[in-house]
């Protein structure tokens, strides 16, 4: 990724978090901040869930025409029952965004968790097998021990937006779920760093850049 992307890419998330924990410590349903802030939630979630109902008509066989007219009916109809129900979604903003942290952070736990099944091989071993074609069984069994982490972490995100919810303020769990996201994640990413370099000092490590390339290098080829 150049340098003009990344920065457009942290540009966006920043005005992304900002407009979210903005609209969320408003109380008027009516204000801008909270109409930009549903429509930031609802374009990306709708264009998910039409692209999610044309890719599993393509599984089942269904022909191209007929996918699209399905998907553009299904864009219509989400767009017509937002419109029906826009007062409604305002009042509930917090509802949604909660929803949206819980899915978003359910689908990251499983995506780890769900490789540490018997029979399967762990995410992030799989990642540095992309790197390292060998492996010590040491090495290999801290890259299980990573995928448990990343799945605990997203587990831990889960509960206490809960917790969060339920008994503090709206405007605290913004601070937790909106500010300190990213923050969290980035201090996960730098936590087991530092730990692979302590645990593994004799193994070449890769930057997480050169880990992530190599990963969607390989499932290309894959």
């Amino acid at each position: 990724m150049s340098f003009l992307k990344t920065m457009l890419v942290i540009a966006f998330i920043i005005i992304y978090v900002t407009l979210s924990h903005v609209a969320l410590a408003v109380h008027d349903a009516h204000r801008i901040w909270r109409q930009i802030a549903m429509l930031m939630l609802l374009v990306p979630m709708s264009s998910i869930a039409c692209w999610g109902a044309v890719t599993l008509l393509k599984q089942l066989g269904v022909n191209k025409l007929l996918r699209l007219s399905c998907g553009i009916a299904m864009a219509f109809s989400l767009a017509y029952a937002v419109l029906i129900f826009w007062p409604v979604l305002l009042a509930r903003l917090d509802l949604i965004y909660l929803t949206e942290h819980i899915a978003t952070n359910s689908m990251l736990c499983w995506f780890f968790a769900h490789t540490l099944f018997a029979g399967r091989t762990p995410i992030i071993t799989t990642l540095a097998r992309t790197i390292h074609a060998e492996m010590p069984d040491n090495v290999e069994r801290y890259t299980r021990n990573v995928t448990v982490a990343w799945a605990l972490f997203f587990a831990v995100q889960i509960a206490l937006s809960l917790l969060i919810f339920i008994f503090g303020s709206i405007e605290v769990w913004s601070l937790f779920a909106n500010v300190l996201n990213w923050p969290l994640v980035i201090l996960m990413f730098a936590v087991e760093y530092a730990c692979r370099k302590r645990v593994n000092r004799d193994f070449p490590h890769a930057t997480i850049k050169e880990s992530i390339d190599a990963y969607f290098n390989n499932s290309r080829k894959a």
